[in-house]
């Protein structure tokens, strides 16, 4: 089974917009704007993207661990 990437990209209070928006996508040129509905889905994804990684890195001795508490 592939395992296929998918890109995000948050942005907090731009001078332009207040708040926080999420965009996603298959790769930087596709990105769509998350609806309210798919933002709850999307940061899922992002944080079990985030476990992977440190479980991975924690798995082959890596010395750095990601910051959790931000």
């Amino acid at each position: 089974m592939k395992t296929t990437s998918r890109t995000y990209v948050l942005t907090l209070n731009s001078s332009s917009k207040k708040g926080l928006r999420l965009w996603m996508g298959d790769s930087i040129h596709a990105l769509r704007h998350c609806s309210v509905k798919q933002l709850g889905l999307a940061l899922r994804e992002m944080q079990q993207s985030v476990d992977s990684l440190q479980a991975s890195v924690s798995s082959s001795g890596g010395s750095y661990s990601l910051n959790r508490g931000r």
